[in-house]
């Protein structure tokens, strides 16, 4: 059984509204609007869109104000003498954009475009990376120190037999 998603019915209907009155309202063909997946890890973030039949070429991305644009274009062209009994799949110029939160650097985003899927990968920015945070005592730096709680050592239980005796 699925679940019920109210957007996934809004985005069909204006899909088929786009179809039935997109070229003949805008004089332009159907809006394209790609599914996406976005993932994040350690590194960062991973956006893949899916473009087929959108050339290299007629992909534009931006990046600007923690915002990711992309803009791609896909050209429907019939031919001389052919008719067309059926246009379902979507042509012409689409935009998507993301808001994209400061802790991901949009200066390094990198981009991929194969097989028809556009993959951004945007690396978390450097004041965001985890670090390790050494303790200082009394103004002396300390080497971290990983103690076992299941050896100890010579030393240690001279240490502690020493003070159990006082």
């Amino acid at each position: 059984m699925m679940r019920f998603d109210p957007f996934r019915e809004i985005e069909e209907l204006t899909q088929r509204m786009d179809r039935a009155f997109g070229s003949a309202v805008s004089g332009q063909g159907a809006r394209l609007a790609p599914p996406v997946d976005v993932h994040e890890d350690e590194q960062g973030l991973e956006l893949m869109l899916d473009l087929p039949g959108v050339r290299p070429d007629d992909i534009q991305i931006e990046a600007e104000n923690q915002t990711l644009t992309v803009q791609a274009k896909r050209n429907y062209s019939r031919g001389e003498g052919r008719t067309a009994h059926r246009v379902e799949r979507a042509y012409g110029t689409f935009t998507r954009t993301f808001s994209v939160p400061a802790k991901y650097d949009l200066t390094k985003v990198e981009a991929n475009f194969d097989h028809g899927t556009l993959t951004l990968r945007v690396p978390r920015s450097e004041a965001a990376q985890k670090r390790t945070v050494q303790v200082r005592t009394g103004g002396q730096l300390n080497a971290p120190k990983t103690v076992d709680a299941g050896q100890s050592s010579s030393a240690d239980m001279q240490n502690a037999e020493s003070t159990q005796g006082a």
